[in-house]
């Protein structure tokens, strides 16, 4: 029914103002939704440690996955003022690596993977500024993820690093701040 509903908000947004799916797309809501994916791609690979304890059926994590794709608009709508963001640019590439396992899994359906690859796209699109409801979203399937003592590292992207500068996880450094150059191998 969920899945419904953002596919008929969908469908009625038209080209100016917010996404109708925004009403839709509150974090925990989202968050829940990639709970049903995230849980299916865990319990579907045996060499996982700590994998999920919840299997899903495959019909839920198909409309959890596509009620995502659905409401990307809201989900993806730019923080105001905007920003660039690391919380955001990690979880673009952390929704996008799970859905695209999804997607590869065996049984899932044509729709459930047409959707799940479109998102996975538009979501690895959508990284660089900041994204509220995505960094929400995604901090709250994290802390599920660690209550449940689920692997972290499962859906890091190892495509490309996270730049980072002094203002960032390396200003303990004791070249930061300082005149001189520093560079870390």
């Amino acid at each position: 029914a969920y899945r419904d509903l953002c596919c008929a908000a969908n469908s009625a947004d038209g080209n100016a103002g917010d996404s109708n799916t925004k009403v839709l797309a509150v974090p925990s809501a989202v968050a829940l939704c990639l709970q049903v994916v995230s849980d299916l791609v865990l319990a579907a690979d045996d060499e996982i440690n700590g994998g999920s304890k919840y299997v899903p059926d495959v019909k839920s994590a198909e409309y959890s996955a596509s009620a995502v794709a659905y409401m990307l608009p809201a989900i993806l709508q730019a923080g105001d003022p905007p920003r660039k963001s690391i919380q955001s640019e990690k979880a673009c590439g952390e929704i996008a690596t799970m859905l695209t396992q999804y997607a590869n899994l065996a049984g899932t359906s044509s729709a459930g993977k047409e959707s799940a690859l479109r998102a996975a796209e538009e979501i690895k699109a959508g990284s660089g500024s900041a994204r509220p409801i995505l960094e929400i979203s995604h901090e709250s399937w994290t802390q599920y993820r660690k209550r449940e003592g689920q692997p972290l590292d499962q859906f890091l992207s190892q495509e490309k690093g996270i730049e980072v500068d002094e203002s960032g996880p390396l200003d303990f450094l004791p070249c930061v701040n300082s005149e001189s150059q520093c560079t870390i191998m």
